[in-house]
């Protein structure tokens, strides 16, 4: 499924399109959210019964209906939770958590069980964020992999389309093979994307973000300073 739920071997997973990120409430919050969510999920739903999917939505949206929005218009929704697997190798079995749909078709046996969410299965299964399939998702998905120590900070860097697209830009514009941006350039890679930690460059996006202005008719490297709040001349870039 490309960068939101990525390979197996990567314990994190992106859940910026359920709208998580767009309420106002700090990591350690948002962690206790998604606790409760799986909680009560695990406590109330029952797939046999579909009926209790649709209760569980009411209880949560009226637990959740005080917490404040980045955009009121931005629907946040109760079924995203933590998911946990067993990941079996030849040496060991481990238990890896992940964030994600909690009534996605894999998890219900029902390929319509996504119409209790707000905004159904047709939309939920065929919504693409500008990250989700891109061409050199695999590498993107290794270094997001290495920098997060969590879904959550894996979430701000896979939903973050514009800091790529410009680091993307940037690259190709001194001429660098792509081919080798991940292994000759990844230490360069990775301090400007601890910029972007560190200033809070779009830390939590929902994945809705969108560029409504024609970019500047600057050079990446410019465009991307901007960005990171920068001067051009930074060493650092």
């Amino acid at each position: 499924m490309g960068l939101c739920q990525p390979s197996a071997n990567v314990p994190f997973s992106c859940g910026a399109c359920c709208g998580l990120f767009n309420l106002e409430l700090p990591p350690d919050k948002l962690r206790n959210v998604l606790k409760e969510r799986t909680e009560t999920f695990q406590q109330t739903v029952d797939f046999g019964k579909p009926y209790t999917m649709a209760e569980f939505r009411k209880v949560r949206e009226d637990a959740e209906k005080d917490f404040a929005k980045k955009d009121p218009l931005t629907y946040n929704c109760p079924f995203l939770g933590m998911l946990s697997e067993e990941i079996t190798s030849s040496s060991e079995t481990k238990v890896r958590s992940r964030i994600g749909c909690m009534i996605h078709p894999v998890y219900s046996g029902d390929a319509r069980s996504q119409n209790y969410s707000f905004y159904g299965a047709s939309i939920c299964q065929a919504y693409d964020c500008r990250n989700k399939e891109r061409s050199l998702t695999e590498e993107w998905e290794e270094i997001f992999s290495e920098f997060a120590d969590d879904s959550f900070s894996y979430s701000a860097l896979a939903s973050d389309y514009r800091t790529i697209d410009l680091l993307e830009g940037y690259l190709a514009e001194k001429g660098f093979d792509p081919s080798s941006w991940f292994t000759t350039y990844k230490e360069k890679i990775r301090e400007i994307l601890n910029i972007k930690f560190q200033k809070a460059i779009s830390l939590w996006n929902t994945s809705f973000e969108l560029e409504m202005e024609s970019p500047p008719p600057l050079p990446y490297k410019d465009r991307l300073a901007k960005w990171l709040g920068l001067e051009s001349d930074d060493p650092r870039l």
